[in-house]
């Protein structure tokens, strides 16, 4: 795994100068013995679509696609953001706040379980109307979502997997919280002696608290609405979706309300002699009101299950949502710690006569066929892959049943597919965007370039079939011959470096919930979507694979 990730940084630091300049649009770039272009090579290709809702702090940066928050980078106002436990939307009034319901019906004729975004409150400007929400900045597990009318007039909203809180930092004048329906226990506090610091209340059976800055507090207006005052012209405030309404987690909540989040990072350590993953997650923050720094993190059933140094035992809180019970702990990090049980690589021979003779006549028939897999469903990197993909684990069927003639028949016939792909004189061949930073194949499929899908399906059969190669042919494998286009695929699904421009880290996976996302503009009500978590295992078994040959 260490060695894709260095060949991938070794292969986007050589990246960046050819790929960087929208003025090589279409032009040849070589890699060994193969090339992809800068841009279209031909007129008509579709194109990536445009991020406009990006601010100017992420200039220079490849576009965070395929994430649960990349609908703000494409569109005026968001889809819905599952934050989890908390979900958020930005709409022209500004940004939405609720807590996700499970919901158990039938919808068009399918019974679901669902957990949607339903909006509690929404936090208005009363200074200024917003023009729209924009992507100010994002790390492995949060985004600040900015709604504004220019430099002088806007809010940043920051949420974070895991957390119930969101946070802001607002200039041009006060704020409004527009609660969707009359509060039960609405209460006003004192904060160390400062009136009305901190406004409790329960709506539809879920108690909030919504914390006010040393500047600030907050007053009821007539129509049941909270308004937060200030004078410095600057709010920093916070909003948080309690578990209970106890004292003593209002006094817990109260001391992380103004830890506002700064970066989250996940790294990872292997320990070969031991085959264990430990995943440490940190959340950076700093104070903006008061000294307090520590934070309250929320662990998904998968993390705080395999916590290093044992289960978690204890919680300051607990949440159900759609991935489980998701619980609190305090503090900035915590790690887990998996074993890596490995995968299986090949097919295993079979020894039993009669097995091998039924497996010996189905490869007849399927050997016939192989060629039918590229033309019978279509003919993009979509197809194409799943093909390439079959041929694969046909080769090695082949190979394990003491077939040579046959394996190396399927050997030269996928050098010869991928290498039609590779070198870039077909109508099938692969560009770089530099606007989006993402590598595409043409023809596409799935709106896997106009929608930015599925690259990680896609690509993860091209780089399994590629790494079955390079176990039976290392040379072909090398970057003076084939492998540069490997790893130009691995760049795009699995980057390991971040704010990089040619392409974004790890455009599919989501780290902290431990799965991928499928849709490149999650342009969904409910939330991006998976699909196919098969694909996906599929996907990265293959990048361990060529890691393993390469």
């Amino acid at each position: 795994m260490a060695t894709v990730a260095a060949r991938v940084a070794f292969l986007c630091a050589g990246l960046a100068t050819a790929v960087a300049h929208p003025a090589l649009a279409g032009t040849e770039v070589r890699v060994g013995q193969g090339r992809y272009f800068s841009g279209p090579r031909d007129g008509g290709s579709p194109l990536p679509p445009l991020a406009p809702y990006l601010a100017p702090e992420l200039a220079g940066q490849a576009v965070p696609t395929n994430q649960w928050f990349s609908s703000v980078a494409y569109q005026r106002w968001s889809q819905p953001l599952y934050a989890q436990p908390v979900s958020y939307r930005a709409v022209p009034q500004g940004f939405e706040v609720g807590v996700p319901r499970k919901e158990v019906g039938t919808y068009g004729g399918s019974r679901e379980v669902r957990f949607l975004h339903r909006a509690a409150m929404t936090v208005m400007p009363l200074g200024f109307q917003p023009a729209d929400a924009r992507l100010a900045a994002h790390g492995d597990w949060h985004a600040t979502i900015r709604f504004g009318a220019g430099p002088t007039a806007s809010c940043d909203a920051t949420v974070v997997h895991g957390s119930p809180f969101s946070y802001y930092d607002c200039v041009g004048g006060d704020l409004r919280l527009s609660l969707a329906a009359k509060p039960a226990a609405l209460s006003l506090e004192s904060v160390d002696g400062a009136a009305a610091r901190r406004a409790r209340f329960t709506l539809d059976g879920q108690p909030w608290a919504a914390f006010a800055p040393t500047d600030g507090h907050w007053e009821t207006s007539p129509d049941g609405a909270l308004v937060l005052k200030t004078t410095g012209g600057r709010a920093h405030f916070s909003i948080a979706a309690l578990p209970d309404d106890a004292a003593t987690t209002i006094a817990r909540f109260q001391r992380s309300a103004f830890a506002f989040p700064v970066q989250t990072r996940v790294e990872w350590q292997f320990d070969l002699a031991r085959s264990r993953v430990r995943s440490t997650f940190t959340l950076e923050t700093k104070a903006v009101d008061g000294s307090g720094t520590g934070s309250l993190l929320g662990l998904y059933p998968h993390q705080w299950k395999a916590l290093a140094g044992g289960r978690l035992t204890a919680d300051v809180g607990s949440y159900g949502t759609v991935r489980g019970q998701l619980r609190l702990i305090e503090g900035n990090s915590f790690t887990v710690e998996r074993h890596f049980q490995g995968f299986t690589p090949q097919w295993g021979a079979v020894e039993d006569p009669a097995g091998r003779a039924s497996v010996d006549s189905l490869l007849v028939g399927d050997l016939a066929k192989v060629d039918t897999l590229y033309t019978k469903m279509g003919r993009g990197t979509y197809w194409t892959g799943k093909a390439l993909g079959a041929t694969a684990q046909l080769m090695g069927v082949a190979e394990a049943q003491g077939k040579t003639a046959a394996r190396d028949e399927l050997l030269a016939s996928l050098k010869e597919r991928l290498q039609s792909w590779f070198d870039g004189t077909r109508k099938s061949h692969f560009f770089h965007d530099p606007r989006t930073g993402t590598l595409v194949g043409l023809p596409e499929e799935y709106a896997s370039i106009t929608a930015m899908n599925d690259h990680h399906f896609h690509y993860g059969y091209w780089i399994m079939a590629a790494a079955n190669v390079a176990l039976r042919d290392p040379a072909w494998a090398s970057r003076d011959q084939w492998g540069g286009m490997v790893d130009l695929l691995i760049a795009d699904i699995a980057t390991a470096e971040r704010g990089r421009a040619d392409f974004p880290f790890l455009r599919n996976f989501d780290a902290y919930e431990g799965h991928s996302w499928a849709s490149g503009n999650a342009d969904f009500d409910a939330g991006n979507n998976q699909e196919s978590s098969s694909e996906a295992v599929n996907a990265w078994a293959g990048l361990i694979l060529w890691g393993e040959a390469t």
